[in-house]
């Protein structure tokens, strides 16, 4: 790919990413306890797949949707929001359905309002049964500077069939691209966790939040690009327990290629996530949490309009507490109908 292609992509790239992180991994990791999250994976790759997209005709209003099936296996069953871990391995059905609709009243502003589904039903413990419900609204300006925008997610997680979390997050986002293969783009977020039906013997984890994150886009010659992202969160829970201060970093490689002529994207990716919870002094017990994840995961585009996945992922979840401190493995392959 010549430099004049490059910069296209990635001007195509700096319109699409407003939608992106719909939710970010932080987020779907916290309301999916630690399950392979295609909802935020979806968002990753609706970017990727804007930075290499060549048409950049002007629509008013655009409607799009998807509609994903697939299996998973699980080795170690978790909900990481409860601290709790089942040390028992089963298979799981994964479903998804989103639809979106973005309208654009000029080429330079863009609103956007999503609204989607998921739910992950085991085979045999039940108990662990996930219900995902997400809205989403999203506006943007790009503006000479930078592109600007501030978006809004709420999501209502059921666990086992009943209420379990409500979820909410606003923030700002600024985006800029540096030279012709660079993007970086800068967000802050407020957010609200509120749990459900919780037993009355234990602790109340509702909590309030501060985040910040930032992502850094390299564009390679060909459409293969480098993501790292750094990321900050302070949550400040009632129950002095459960408040924490936690720093991360997010790497991946994207290399897209072709396989009997359909495309096939290839990724990796790396997180790491650092908690240190509040000491004794402050009413909590000095809790420490280190978290790595490593993910690999191919999508292959069978049709215009359908994508076969395959993904598998290693989490080494290690914490002071022992019902956080456990390994978890999933694979997973599904299909995927969009439009």
């Amino acid at each position: 790919m010549n430099t004049k292609i490059s910069q296209h992509s990635l001007t195509t790239f700096i319109s699409t990413f407003g939608s992106y992180q719909r939710l970010s991994f932080a987020v779907t990791a916290a309301l999916l306890g630690c399950s392979a999250a295609y909802a935020g994976t979806e968002s990753q790759s609706n970017a990727a797949e804007g930075a290499s997209n060549t048409s950049e005709k002007h629509q008013t209003v655009s409607f799009s949707g998807f509609g994903y099936i697939g299996y998973r296996n699980d080795s170690n069953v978790s909900v990481s929001e409860l601290d709790t871990n089942s040390d028992v391995a089963d298979g799981a059905i994964q479903s998804e359905a989103q639809l979106k609709v973005s309208v654009k009243p000029t080429e330079k502003w863009e609103n956007v309002l999503s609204v989607s589904q998921a739910n992950t039903n085991y085979q045999t413990l039940s108990e662990f049964d996930l219900g995902l419900t997400t809205l989403s609204a999203s506006t943007s300006y790009a503006f000479d500077f930078a592109k600007l925008g501030t978006h809004y997610y709420h999501a209502s997680a059921e666990l086992d069939g009943r209420d379990f979390l409500t979820y909410q997050q606003y923030g700002l986002s600024a985006g800029k691209l540096l030279g012709q293969r660079t993007y970086l783009r800068v967000s802050s977020d407020l957010i609200d966790k509120q749990f459900e039906n919780t037993p009355e013997d234990a602790p109340i984890r509702d909590s309030d939040a501060i985040a910040v994150r930032s992502d850094l886009f390299y564009f390679f010659e060909g459409d293969d690009f480098f993501q790292i992202a750094l990321k900050y969160q302070n949550e400040d829970a009632q129950n002095n327990v459960f408040d924490y201060t936690g720093k991360g970093v997010d790497l991946a490689y994207t290399y897209p290629i072709a396989m009997f002529s359909k495309p096939l994207k290839l990724k990796v990716a790396y997180q790491l996530d650092v908690r240190d919870y509040a000491s004794e002094q402050d009413g909590g017990i000095g809790r420490e949490d280190d978290r790595h994840i490593v993910e690999l995961s191919a999508d292959y585009a069978v049709h215009s309009n359908v994508d076969i996945k395959l993904s598998t992922q290693y989490g080494d979840y290690a914490s002071s507490v022992d019902g956080a401190n456990y390994q978890e493995t999933i694979a997973e392959l599904g299909i995927n109908v969009h439009f």
